[in-house]
């Protein structure tokens, strides 16, 4: 009897080994709420597990193409969550023109090719609309961590969540003593996503990538808390198009971010964008777009334009996208696809609504790099005297007056010395006017909506902070989507604040409460004219206090016309 006993006891060691065994080779499981269970990853080199490409919405194919998105409604039981799914449909971001990374000396070329605006080969497929998790390795399910919510950027033309892998935030989180769950989505791009015109519109079709990105959070807030996350603690945070569309969530439905009678995220930070200065969705800009899409999709003389252009081919689609002008083109930042106002999600002009008091209550942190424009100045070198800047900036901001554009080229001044790069005096002038149009581009698009965002929300706690890290690179400066480097690649200054002070403000909502690792306070936001310092600046070799000013008269004169310059 004692040796069957024996037997038995044998026999269930053995059965207890082989289920760890099997876990291991399987991966790690977790159940959904709904009974459905699925299979990750464990990551081989680090502390984490990873639940890769979850679909979160219906295919977004045949009909649903150009469709706000419907949750996905089939059985996830048994789905291998191992690979990224692909990533939504791209442009070519220099369609229209040549590429921007042929006008830098190479060892510019170099730093600029480490952000994901460039470089990126990225499967595509129309179906693409899933999200990863990543969490600490054995996390119990109640252990209601902060969770870290990416939307990554790309000029709403380009893109996926493969190339920001959170491996180095993540552990920066566990050496901070404040871990979280990182999730990363997808979302729909260009035509496919920000498609404009009146037929558009008419259907409620319009900025459907913005309202990918709130159902993947009605997905989080469903279901996070299996993986061991809080859906009461989100924070939601992206660069460049990622922190416009954050921008673009706070102000969504008139800033009403609740789902189930709860907020879907309870802060955000916004990395080089916020909202921005556009015209509505059927203004004539966007309906040029949409009329240039239909005819080079073959539906221009369809009696119903929208239904022919989602019975095209993928591969006829695609192209159609591609027909008209990228962000790196000429044209530049006057983006052929962005979010704009379209009556209802984003129900009118942006910028308006933040004065008006349309937006989610909830804290934030909103910076910018000290040279958003000097890329995106690259594409118009042909531009060299005062009036083709006048006729440039005119035909890209048709609503600006005469006596407006006076001030403007006033405020902007022929002088390469003020210019960006910013503080390299005669240096970096590839024209006559080049600097000049980098210091305006990146001003209306980036530096003066931040501030306009700032000054119009005295009602919730606000940081803010502007980087110089690059101070010094010939002709790109600190340029766009730098601070991309420093926050999942390489450490440098900005990692203190892109890492160190982002997940503490994600787990407290205090930028400053990451211990030993927070240098430098971080002071609260107060206003422009504020008296003591109220923003952060992040130097080449650490971060110092300051103000919010520079530019004061041009950055001023773009917040007073807004709703005359509009793209």
């Amino acid at each position: 009897m004692k040796s069957a006993f024996a037997n038995l006891g044998l026999a269930l060691q053995f059965l207890t080994l082989a289920s760890s065994i099997n876990g291991l080779l399987l991966g790690p499981q977790i159940q959904l709420p709904d009974g459905d269970t699925i299979t990750g990853n464990y990551e081989t080199l680090n502390n984490l597990e990873s639940y890769l490409g979850i679909p979160f919405a219906a295919p977004p194919v045949g009909d649903l193409r150009f469709r706000p998105p419907q949750a996905y409604n089939g059985s996830l039981n048994g789905f291998q969550a191992l690979t990224y799914g692909p990533s939504c449909p791209q442009m070519d971001p220099t369609a229209g023109g040549a590429a921007v990374v042929g006008a830098l000396p190479n060892d510019v070329v170099s730093l600029v090719m480490q952000t994901p605006l460039f470089g990126a080969i990225l499967p595509l497929a129309e179906d693409c609309l899933t999200l990863n998790v990543y969490r600490k390795r054995g996390l119990s399910s109640t252990a209601k961590l902060p969770v870290m919510f990416w939307i990554f950027g790309g000029g709403f033309e380009i893109g996926g969540s493969s190339t920001y892998t959170p491996e180095q935030l993540m552990a920066q989180g566990a050496l901070q003593g404040q871990d979280f769950i990182y999730v990363s989505i997808n979302y729909r791009l260009a035509a496919f996503g920000f498609l404009g015109g009146k037929e558009v519109k008419a259907e409620g079709s319009g900025n459907v990538g913005l309202l990918d990105q709130r159902l993947a959070l009605q997905w989080v807030a469903d279901n996070i808390a299996a993986f061991g996350g809080d859906p009461s603690k989100v924070t939601i945070f992206g660069e460049s198009a990622g922190a416009i569309s954050v921008g673009h969530q706070i102000i969504g439905n008139s800033g009403d971010n609740t789902y189930k009678g709860k907020p879907l995220f309870r802060a955000a930070i916004m990395q080089s964008g916020s909202v921005l200065p556009t015209q509505d969705i059927d203004a004539p800009f966007p309906q040029l777009i949409f009329d240039t899409v239909a005819n080079a999709a073959g539906c221009g003389t369809a009696s119903d334009k929208m239904a022919c252009l989602r019975g095209v081919p993928y591969s006829v689609m695609l192209a159609a996208c591609n027909s008209v002008p990228a962000m790196f083109s000429y044209e530049s930042l006057q983006l052929s696809y962005m979010p704009r106002p379209d009556g209802g999600f984003i129900p009118y002009q942006q910028m308006q609504m933040v004065a008006d008091g349309k937006y989610a209550r909830v804290p934030y942190i909103i910076g910018d790099q000290d040279d958003e424009g000097s890329l995106f100045a690259l594409t118009n070198l042909n531009v060299t005297t005062n009036a083709e800047v006048a006729a440039y900036i005119g035909n890209v901001f048709p609503g600006m007056s005469s006596s407006q554009m006076t001030e403007l080229l006033t405020v902007y001044p022929q002088d390469v010395t003020q210019g960006s790069p910013f503080n390299t005096g005669l240096l970096n002038a590839l024209t006559p006017e080049n600097k000049r149009i980098a210091a305006f581009l990146g001003d209306v698009v980036f530096q003066a909506p931040r501030r306009f965002f700032l000054n119009n929300m005295p009602d919730v706690t606000r940081y803010t902070f502007d980087s110089q890290q690059l101070e010094g690179t010939p002709i790109a400066g600190t340029f766009h989507a730098n601070d991309i480097i420093w926050q999942y690649y390489v450490t440098g200054s900005g990692s203190l604040v892109y890492r160190n002070a982002f997940i503490a403000f994600a787990n407290t909502l205090n930028p400053n409460s990451g211990g030993i690792y927070t240098l430098t306070n971080w002071p609260q936001y107060q206003n422009t004219n504020a008296l003591a310092n109220n923003m952060l600046y992040i130097n080449a070799v650490g971060l110092t206090t300051g103000k919010d000013n520079y530019r004061q008269a041009a950055i001023s004169f773009l917040n007073e016309n807004y709703l005359d310059i509009l793209a």
